[in-house]
C-alpha cells in the first residue's frame, strides 16, 4: 500500500502539516515528514505519494502521485511576481490544493488540474484546555504570535503603555520576540514575557486570561490568509479583541465570531470596559474547526490514489 511524504520549504511553522500527518495515520496510512532532500535520499519514490507544501518547483519530483498544496501566497520582496512565476512555471501535480478561494483565484491556474480547498482548522484536542479552576487570572490580555519590528508590533506596545500606563492593566506576550522589542520593553510595567511555549501551554495561557489579542498584518499575503490565532480564540471561548486587518475583520464576519475590532494598533484609544464586557464567544459554536473535521469536509481523500486506503479513526 502506498504511503505519504509530507515536504516544505524552509523553516515557516506549518501546523497543517501535524494536522495531515495525525490524521492519515489515525485512518491506517504510513505517513512521513521531511525536507526535499530527505524526499530525494528515498529509494523507492514511486511508493509515495508525495505531498508538498509548495514553493517553487518548476522541475517535478519523481513519484506517480504529486500534490501541490498552497497553505500561502509568497512572502518576501516581490511575493506578487514570485506567484505569477509559481503560475507559469511551477510543475504540473496531480492535485491543486488552497487555503481557501481568494487564494486559488489570485494563483489562477488554468483547468485541467483537479483543485480542492482545505481550509484552516484548530488542534482535535483544543477543546480540552482548561483553565484548571485557578482563582487568580494570568493577565487582563494575552497575545500569542510574532513578535516583529517589520510588522509593527513595537507600536502595539506603545500604544498600550500609553492607553494604561496609569492603570493596573497587564498584557501576557506568548512567543519569541523581535530581539529590538524585547529590549526596548521587558522591563515596561504589567508587560509580561513568557518566551516561546508549547502551543498546548500557550492556550492554556490564553484561556487563564480575560481578553485575547489578535493583531494580524495588513498587507500581501496575510490579507488574504485566514488568521489561526482568531479561530483558536474563538475555539477557547474567548472575548477577542483585533485589529481591523481585512483578514481579521473577514473572518469574523464569515465564520460568526464575536470581536472589538480596533485599530492598527489595536491599543490605541480602546476602551477597557468594552473590552471586558465584550462578548464572549462559545466553544460548541466552533466544533466543526477541528483538524479532522476540516480535512474530512475538504474531500482531499476521494483524490489520492485508490491504494491509499483509509480505515475508520
Amino acid at each position: 500500500m502506498r504511503k505519504i511524504f509530507i515536504t516544505s520549504p524552509g523553516t515557516a511553522n506549518y501546523p497543517e502539516i501535524t494536522a495531515y500527518q495525525n490524521y492519515f495515520k489515525a485512518r491506517g496510512v504510513d505517513v512521513m515528514v521531511g525536507t526535499m532532500s530527505d524526499y530525494r535520499a528515498l529509494d523507492n519514490k514511486r511508493n509515495f505519494v508525495l505531498w508538498e507544501i509548495m514553493g517553487f518547483y518548476p522541475n517535478r519530483f519523481e513519484s506517480d502521485f504529486v500534490i501541490h498544496d498552497y497553505r500561502s501566497l509568497s512572502v518576501g520582496g516581490w511575493p506578487a511576481m514570485k506567484d505569477v512565476a509559481k503560475r507559469y512555471f511551477n510543475c504540473q501535480p496531480d492535485l491543486r490544493i488552497f487555503q481557501n478561494k481568494r487564494q486559488q483565484e489570485i494563483m489562477g491556474f488554468g483547468y485541467g488540474v483537479p483543485s480542492v480547498i482545505l481550509p484552516m482548522g484548530v488542534p482535535n484536542w483544543i477543546f480540552e484546555v482548561q483553565d484548571g479552576g485557578q482563582t487568580e487570572k494570568k493577565a487582563d490580555f494575552c497575545y500569542i504570535g510574532e513578535m516583529s519590528v517589520e510588522r509593527g508590533f513595537d507600536r502595539v506596545l506603545e500604544a498600550f503603555i500609553n492607553n494604561f500606563q496609569k492603570r493596573d492593566v497587564s498584557l501576557l506576550l506568548v512567543g519569541k520576540p523581535d530581539p529590538r522589542i524585547y529590549e526596548r520593553f521587558s522591563n515596561a510595567k504589567n508587560i509580561i514575557f513568557t518566551g516561546p511555549l508549547p502551543q498546548r501551554e500557550a492556550l492554556k495561557h490564553v484561556v487563564e486570561s480575560d481578553v485575547a489579542v489578535c493583531y494580524f498584518p495588513y498587507h500581501r499575503p496575510h490579507c488574504y490568509q485566514t488568521p489561526t490565532k482568531l479561530l483558536e480564540y474563538a475555539a477557547l471561548g474567548k472575548k477577542i479583541v483585533c485589529n481591523d486587518s481585512p483578514s481579521n475583520i473577514r473572518c469574523c464576519e464569515e465564520m460568526g465570531i464575536h470581536s472589538v475590532i480596533t485599530t492598527a494598533n489595536i491599543f490605541d484609544g480602546i476602551d477597557e470596559d468594552a473590552a471586558r464586557g465584550a462578548t464572549a464567544n462559545r466553544r460548541t459554536d466552533f466544533a466543526d474547526l477541528i483538524w479532522d473535521r476540516v480535512i474530512e469536509q475538504s474531500n482531499v481523500a476521494t483524490f489520492l490514489p485508490t491504494d491509499i486506503k483509509l480505515t475508520n479513526a
